[in-house]
């Protein structure tokens, strides 16, 4: 047996099933290595060996872990995005969002996808709907990630391009295929702690702001509400057809926001959404072991979506509590603070 040929049909084997549609891989191939259609192709099937060069340049490419490929199942690899800083903030933002949909764009309907979240916070798709939850968002990456000292928060509308354009990749490939959120009732508290917090430093140009980003929170929940009756999938009106959502309710083991694509060629793993926590590993056994985890606290959850009338209520019951409580805190400080 050759195993250099196998190591190699099995390396661009990954990359095929992740990254490109038909036969564009080979194509790229062509063009990185400088090498001509039938070389290519040699590579690809193992009939010419390739020197390490050659593996790294196209790894580095496709931001294929060597090790995921070559190294026994028993050795994870994560892959980290870093944030290239040639890049503005914006930019940088929008293409963290977009890392989660890449290893399911390109696959075909007979793949028959499953998601699975996790959801420590809310998941942060819902709030892309939402013009000033979103506006919100951005300031925050801005001063945490990015060279903006001062923090301002002001009714801005340059990031309505980019916030359609984010709606319709979760439409397309998130809420596109079989679904299945876990939540916690704490799930929006640290973006009410945050706002509360940017209202003590002032950050808020002005106090009509404030009082646009509470009336969009408070639609958001009105909209969490409504997809938890229907159970159906939509972002602000955007629905999903024939396309279930499965939401449950468990505040133990949500630590962190944990995402999972399943199919028959891609098993992903996404943990964290935000710098420095974000990681992605393609690991089998690690996407076994963490699924079998998360469906044992789906089996100790409780379904909230369609059916499950009594804890649905309960659970919306605390969070207009909260909500309430929320706004009231920030309608003091703001006579303090504005």
């Amino acid at each position: 047996m050759n195993t250099n040929a196998d190591y190699q049909k099995k390396f661009f084997d990954i990359l095929e099933k992740r990254n490109t549609k038909d036969h564009k891989v080979v194509y790229e191939v062509m063009e990185l290595l400088d090498i001509k259609k039938g070389a290519a192709y040699k590579r690809m099937n193992g009939d010419t060996s390739m020197p390490v060069s050659e593996i790294i340049k196209l790894a580095d490419h496709y931001n294929l872990s060597l090790d995921a490929t070559f190294r026994s199942d028993k050795y994870i690899s994560f892959f980290h995005p870093f944030v290239h800083r040639e890049k503005s903030s914006l930019d940088s933002f929008i293409d963290q969002y977009k890392r989660f949909f890449k290893p399911i764009k390109n696959l075909g309907p007979s793949e028959e996808v499953e998601l699975s979240y996790l959801a420590n916070e809310l998941p942060i798709f819902y709030y892309f709907g939402h013009k000033y939850i979103f506006n919100f968002m951005i300031s925050v990456w801005k001063h945490l990630h990015w060279d903006d000292v001062n923090m301002v928060i002001s009714d801005v509308n340059e990031y309505e391009r980019e916030a359609k354009e984010i709606r319709n990749e979760i439409l397309d490939n998130y809420f596109g295929n079989k679904v299945t959120e876990i939540w916690n009732s704490n799930m929006l508290n640290n973006l009410y702690q945050q706002i509360i917090f940017c209202v003590t430093i002032r950050a808020f140009k002005n106090a009509d702001y404030i009082q646009l980003l509470i009336n969009d929170i408070e639609n958001l929940i009105l909209h969490l509400k409504n997809i938890s009756v229907t159970g159906v999938k939509s972002i602000k009106g955007d629905k999903v057809e024939g396309s279930e959502l499965k939401i449950y309710l468990n505040d133990f083991g949500n630590y962190l926001n944990i995402v999972q694509f399943n199919s028959k060629s891609i098993k992903s793993t996404f943990l964290g959404y935000d710098y420095p926590q974000f990681i992605v590993s393609h690991n089998k056994p690690f996407f076994k072991f963490s699924k079998d985890w998360i469906d044992r606290l789906k089996k100790r959850s409780v379904l909230i979506s369609s059916e499950g009338y009594q804890y649905r209520e309960l659970f919306f019951l605390k969070m207009e509590t909260d909500f309430k409580y929320f706004t009231e805190r920030v309608k003091k400080l703001m006579e303090v603070y504005y």
